[in-house]
């Protein structure tokens, strides 16, 4: 695995919280800290339109994560996890709504069905925000997503019953999701949750960047959409051409949801 690269001036690492109440695990004092954050964020008289829309899509969101704790107790709850920007954000909601919970085990289940030909760079990101964040990540790389999941629900995820799932409904197959989404007949059988299923491209990348969450670096070389190394490349969209030379500006200058996956080959 390569590292991933960073902006300094885009991201910064999520800060530690001192431990409180003597509890001594890590992922509560995260969650914690994050839970501070976010509601630091939601009370800020932020400076621009699109912020406020990121303030009202984070309540959404977070209305919806709070209705699936509610239906389902946290262990029968999974997150499914790639890495990717959308799966980030859902990722911080979810753990900011959990530094209280009193069943909090030491790491979170999650799920990653990776394709067929994975950028060293998502997979080393993957694998450092997955400590950073205390995921237990099981992976699965059957020739289905259906059979990954009955796989994953047979196996490690035997208990689980509900998989977040960082779909937005300008997706392939997104548009017609609702929020709580039971799985189609033929397919293992589990609800997935979309919490922010209605967030916008920009939206993503406005919370991303004005709460400092560090990302992977392929989205500062212009990748919009990450999939695998033979059907992704950086989004035309963002390529400038000058003094002799191709660069492809950062993947948060883009603009348009319709343009997202111009990267991508399916």
């Amino acid at each position: 695995m390569t590292e991933t690269g960073t902006s300094p001036s885009a991201h910064a690492p999520v800060p530690e919280s001192p431990l409180s109440n003597g509890d001594c695990n890590p992922l509560r004092t995260l969650c914690a800290d994050l839970h501070a954050r976010i509601t630091a964020f939601l009370q800020e008289d932020v400076p621009t339109e699109r912020l406020r829309d990121v303030q009202a899509q984070c309540r959404r969101s977070l209305a919806i994560i709070s209705e699936a704790l509610e239906r389902y107790p946290l262990e029968t709850l999974s997150l499914s996890y790639n890495g990717g920007k959308d799966c980030l954000v859902l990722l911080i909601l979810y753990l900011s709504l959990l530094p209280t919970h009193p069943s909090l085990p030491p790491a979170l289940p999650s799920i990653l069905i990776p394709p067929p030909h994975p950028f060293p760079s998502v997979d080393a990101f993957i694998a450092t925000s997955c400590a950073r964040y205390h995921l237990s990540l099981s992976q699965y790389t059957s020739p289905s997503m259906k059979s990954a999941f009955a796989d994953y629900l047979s196996g490690t995820g035997r208990s689980i019953r509900a998989i977040m799932v960082g779909t937005r409904r300008t997706d392939p197959h997104g548009a017609d999701l609702a929020a709580f989404e039971p799985t189609d007949h033929g397919w293992p059988a589990f609800m997935r949750v979309h919490p922010v299923l209605e967030w916008r491209y920009a939206e993503v990348w406005a919370f991303l960047r004005h709460l400092g969450v560090e990302y992977c670096g392929l989205y500062d070389e212009g990748y919009t959409s990450l999939g695998g190394t033979n059907d992704t490349r950086p989004n035309p969209r963002l390529r400038v051409v000058e003094d002799g030379g191709v660069r492809y500006r950062p993947a948060y200058e883009l603009e348009a949801d319709e343009e997202e996956r111009l990267g991508r080959e399916w």
